[in-house]
C-alpha cells in the first residue's frame, strides 16, 4: 500500500496554527517559513512547512484556504506507484481531479487525500 509522505492541515490563520501544530507535533517550522511567520510576511494562500530534520517522520503542512468545505480540514498525502493507485481505487477511493504531479482522490466519505509519486 502507499507510504504515508505528509499530512495537510486546511486553516484560516497560519500565523495562530502553525506555531499551534509545531508544538503539538514537535516539529519545527522550516527557518525560510519560521522567518516569514516572525515577520508576518507570507504571501496570500502560502503554506507553512513543518519538518522533522532527521526525515523520520511525515511533513506537515499548514495550509490557509478561502473556504473550509466539509468534509476535511485535515488530509493526507501519500506516495504511491500505479499498482498502488489501483489497489487504493479498489478498496473505494474515487478520483476527485488529476493534477500535474499528483492525483486528489476522495474516500468513500468523501474525504480528500492525495496520491503523489515516488520521490526520485
Amino acid at each position: 500500500m502507499p507510504e504515508l509522505h505528509s499530512i495537510v492541515i486546511h486553516c484560516r490563520d497560519p500565523y495562530l496554527l502553525a506555531p499551534f501544530w509545531s508544538v503539538v507535533t514537535g516539529l519545527p517550522v522550516v527557518p525560510e517559513d519560521e522567518a516569514k511567520l516572525a515577520d508576518r510576511s507570507l504571501t496570500p494562500g502560502e503554506s507553512v512547512l513543518l519538518r522533522d530534520p532527521h526525515g523520520h517522520r511525515p511533513d506537515v503542512w499548514i495550509s490557509p484556504v478561502p473556504d473550509l468545505p466539509a468534509p476535511g480540514r485535515i488530509h493526507l498525502d501519500l506516495v504511491g506507484d500505479a499498482e498502488e493507485r489501483a489497489d487504493v481505487l479498489a478498496a473505494g477511493a474515487t478520483v476527485v481531479r488529476e493534477l500535474p504531479g499528483w492525483t486528489v482522490l476522495a474516500d468513500p466519505e468523501g474525504n480528500e487525500f492525495c496520491l503523489l509519486p515516488h520521490r526520485p
